[in-house]
């Protein structure tokens, strides 16, 4: 009798603080929220965020007040516009948010919204020093682009090194490998690799705020340990 072949190593979990990456929601409730997301417009326009993630937004926009929203990752613009309505009702004018996409789909204009075409990969290209210095703080960022794993990981790196204490950084979409759909499996679990990347490359830099991400359940959000403030 042979031995039997050695298995191949189990890879450890992703995991940061002691926190998995797996929300406490059921795949059946995950897949139903998603399908309605997609369905999702607000003022006439599409927008795919989920409605947990748009309750804790709230949340957040009135903790931390931002005067600046900067999203990479446009689609048909309707979080931007969503985002400006927001902060527009909280802060009054002077808000703004700036809205990047390798190839803008946003059909509207609004002169609270700077929508501007560029690669998550190469930010620098597009969000020049002189632009973000006249923009107002604090921050939100929201990384909402391929949701894969190079892309996620250069926006954190870009924004690092000009994010404030109080500046929020959110990854999005890391819930994509919990979805029952095989569609999904193709991001490879991205946005959660590089949120546990980020965070080992940066101790003591940020915090993932653990009162969004279990607000309505552990980590029941699109964004799971995906809700980072700059410390």
């Amino acid at each position: 009798m042979t031995d039997p072949e050695p298995s191949a190593p189990v890879p450890a979990p992703l995991g940061v603080d002691g926190r998995t990456f797996t929300s406490a929601l059921p795949w059946a409730v995950l897949d139903g929220l998603q399908a309605g997301t997609m369905k999702s417009v607000y003022r006439g326009v599409p927008c795919f965020k989920s409605p947990l993630d748009l309750a804790l937004y709230l949340q957040l926009l009135s903790r931390q007040r931002p005067r600046t929203v900067i999203e990479i990752g446009t689609k048909f613009g309707g979080s931007a516009l969503w985002f400006a309505d927001m902060l527009t009702a909280d802060r009054g004018p002077g808000v703004r948010v700036l809205s990047v996409d390798i190839l803008m789909q946003a059909s509207f204009r609004d002169d609270r919204i700077t929508f501007m075409e560029g690669d998550a990969a190469k930010l620098g290209a597009t969000l020049r020093p002189e632009l973000l210095a006249g923009l107002p703080k604090p921050w939100l960022v929201v990384e909402d682009s391929s949701h894969r794993f190079e892309d996620a990981a250069a926006v954190l790196d870009f924004f690092h090194p000009h994010l404030s204490a109080g500046d929020y950084i959110v990854v999005e979409d890391g819930i994509l490998d919990q979805f029952e759909d095989p569609l999904y499996l193709r991001y490879a679990n991205g946005p959660n690799r590089a949120v546990e990347r980020f965070l080992k490359s940066h101790p003591g830099s940020y915090s993932v705020d653990t009162d969004l991400c279990d607000h309505f359940g552990r980590n029941a959000t699109w964004s799971p340990n995906g809700w980072l403030r700059k410390l």
